[in-house]
C-alpha cells in the first residue's frame, strides 16, 4: 500500500513507461479543463487522502486494502454533497500541507508543528471561503501538476543517469521538487484563468 512519498516513487518506478502514460493525460486534462469539472476533482481529492490516511493508521498487512478502500469512499461520500464547502477545507488542507513540508525542511518538529500546520490550514481555509474561483482553479492546477510530474517521473525512471541527477539534486535541496511542482500549476492557473475570464463562466 503506499503511504509515502517512497512508496509513491517505488510505484513510477514499477510503473515504467507504460504506467506514466495515463498519468500524463490525467494530469494534461486536469491543468487543461480543471475548472470545469472541478466538483468530481475535489471528491477525487478527498478519496485520495481519506485512503491514505486510513492506510497510514492500519498495521500494514493483506487488509490495509481494505480500509484504504473505505476510508476513501467515506471521505468521498462525505465531500460530495456539501462540495461547495468541501472545496475550502481542501484548499486548507493543501496550505496546511504545503507548510508542514517547509517546517519540516527547517527541523521545525513537535508542538510547533502541529501549532504551525494548524494556523496554516485555518488560514487556507479561510482564504478558500472567500475566493472561492481561484482555489477551485488552485486546486484542480495541482492536482493536475501532480499526475503530470508523476508520469514524466515514471518516463525518467526509464533513463538510470538522468533521474539519478535529479534525484540527488533534489536531496540537495528542499527547493526542487517543488519548484517542479509549482512550475507547471502556475501556468495551469493562467491558462484556467484566462478561459473562464474569456468563455465568462463563473465556479
Amino acid at each position: 500500500m503506499i503511504t509515502s512519498v517512497e512508496g509513491w516513487i517505488g510505484f513510477l518506478r514499477d510503473s515504467h513507461f507504460i504506467g506514466g502514460i495515463p498519468l500524463v493525460a490525467a494530469g494534461v486534462g486536469l491543468m487543461l479543463f480543471g475548472w470545469r469539472m472541478w466538483k468530481a476533482s475535489v471528491v477525487f481529492a478527498f478519496a485520495v487522502i481519506g485512503a491514505l490516511a486510513a492506510a497510514y493508521f492500519v498495521e500494514p498487512g493483506p487488509n490495509q486494502w481494505v480500509y484504504a478502500v473505505g476510508g476513501g469512499a467515506l471521505l468521498a461520500l462525505a465531500s460530495f454533497y456539501p462540495v461547495n464547502y468541501a472545496v475550502a477545507l481542501l484548499g486548507g488542507l493543501l496550505t496546511a500541507a504545503i507548510a508542514r513540508y517547509y517546517l519540516i525542511g527547517m527541523n521545525v518538529e513537535g508542538t510547533s508543528l502541529w501549532v504551525a500546520s494548524g494556523v496554516a490550514l485555518t488560514i487556507g481555509t479561510a482564504f478558500s471561503v472567500l475566493n472561492r474561483r481561484h482555489v477551485v482553479v488552485a486546486v484542480t492546477a495541482f492536482l493536475g501538476a501532480t499526475l503530470l510530474i508523476s508520469g514524466l517521473a515514471a518516463w525518467v525512471m526509464e533513463m538510470p543517469s538522468l533521474f539519478n541527477t535529479i534525484r540527488s539534486m533534489a536531496s540537495g535541496s528542499i527547493i526542487v521538487v517543488p519548484f517542479l511542482l509549482i512550475v507547471p500549476m502556475v501556468m495551469s492557473c493562467f491558462y484556467q484563468v484566462g478561459e473562464m475570464h474569456r468563455l465568462q463562466a463563473e465556479v
